[in-house]
């Protein structure tokens, strides 16, 4: 059986499929959790004010994003845990599982954000968000536990290689950078929205949640991709290999273009259960039904992610997310004019989603993946 795309072409001695090298990987998630975790929120508590200060925020609205801020990056180890742990046990094949707890976590945590929200408001909101992931980390934790000393997490002889760190560092290079520049998008329209009043910015916050709501929720069918194309390319079928990576980024497409229609002509189904101020409705409304209409490319260009990953191929998704980043940062900065209105600033997120997922999709060329074919052959 050759070798599966998804996996480094170089290997620590004894290969990563080792238990050994297993356990060391979930001490290492564990370890980079805590640290990431910590360094993001002793950053916010002593900059955030100062941060969210500069984006805009302003009175009221800077009191909310501090608050809802601390929250959210004092459960930032959470959100690194349930991450991490999760690419772990994908790591050894066990995709369903992981699969499942995200999901499960952030449909059962639904609920909260009505309870919650009325008398909290974003702090509210915060906790909702927070408590998806606890719920998630808890039920990773129990499961790894109880599936045996594999993934049991302990402290392991031996337990430090500089080998697989440089591995695994290699290996999320590309990835790492994607993330980073999608978070410099996102500091670039919240620079951008913070110019248009608190009506504006308050109306944005909400409606963007449901971009990042759905997009942790994809993960669930993305992981599932990855799994599968990485598996039948590991058994030298790429031919199969390249029929479920166009099929689960149809159906990730497919389930961004039901909720962008919905919320293009209901968006209030979402809005209302986060403020009944008339302003912060309609300006939130105006948002969500034009970036509505990109949901579609932006959900694929999610699925084709989880495909490059899966191919060793993080290049498309990267220059995706570089496109999108660029098409935000000109914008934002005013280069062709400052967006003044929150349809403006719509009609750019939509636009760069559309772009993203237009990149990332040359991954998909059937030549690509006949001469991957080829290799396996040869």
């Amino acid at each position: 059986m050759s070798a599966g795309r998804s996996a480094p072409r170089r290997r620590a001695p004894g290969g990563a499929n080792e238990p050994r090298d297993l356990q060391r990987l979930v001490l290492y998630a564990v370890a980079c959790s805590l640290a990431f975790g910590l360094l993001f929120a002793a950053i916010e508590h002593f900059g955030g004010r100062a941060l969210y200060r500069f984006l805009g925020g302003r009175d009221r609205v800077l009191d909310e994003a501090v608050a809802y801020g601390g929250i959210v990056f004092g459960g930032g180890v959470l959100i690194w845990t349930t991450n991490l742990l999760a690419a772990t046990l994908r790591g050894r094949g066990e995709t369903f599982v992981p699969s499942m707890i995200i999901i499960v976590s952030f449909l059962g945590s639904f609920p909260l954000y009505p309870i919650l929200t009325p008398g909290l408001g974003l702090v509210g909101a915060a906790i909702a968000f927070v408590a998806a992931y606890a719920m998630s980390t808890i039920a990773l934790l129990v499961y790894m536990q109880w599936m045996g000393r594999q993934t049991r997490i302990a402290l392991v002889p031996d337990w430090w290689s500089w080998t697989l760190v440089r591995e695994t560092a290699r290996v999320a290079f590309l990835s790492s950078s994607r993330t980073m520049l999608s978070v410099g998008a996102s500091v670039a329209v919240t620079f951008a929205v913070g110019r248009l009043g608190d009506a504006a910015i308050a109306g944005y916050g909400i409606a963007s949640r449901l971009d990042l709501t759905f997009i942790s929720l994809l993960y669930g069918l993305g992981i599932a991709i990855l799994a599968m194309v990485g598996a039948n390319l590991g058994a030298g079928n790429a031919e199969r290999a390249y029929r479920v990576a166009v099929v689960g980024t149809l159906v990730a497409t497919a389930i961004g273009a039901v909720l962008g229609l919905v919320v293009t002509v209901r968006p209030d189904l979402w809005l209302v259960h986060f403020s009944d101020d008339a302003a912060v409705l309609q300006e939130g409304g105006r948002y969500l039904r034009i970036v509505g209409l990109a949901y579609a490319l932006g959900a694929g260009g999610t699925a084709l992610l989880f495909v490059g990953q899966a191919k060793g191929q993080m290049r498309w998704a990267f220059w995706g997310t570089v496109g999108r980043f660029a098409i935000v940062a000109t914008c934002a900065t005013g280069l062709f004019g400052v967006p003044d209105t929150i349809g403006a600033i719509g009609l750019m997120m939509a636009g760069a989603y559309a772009v993203q997922g237009l990149i990332a999709a040359a991954i998909l060329n059937p030549a690509n993946w006949r001469a991957a074919a080829r290799e396996q052959v040869a």
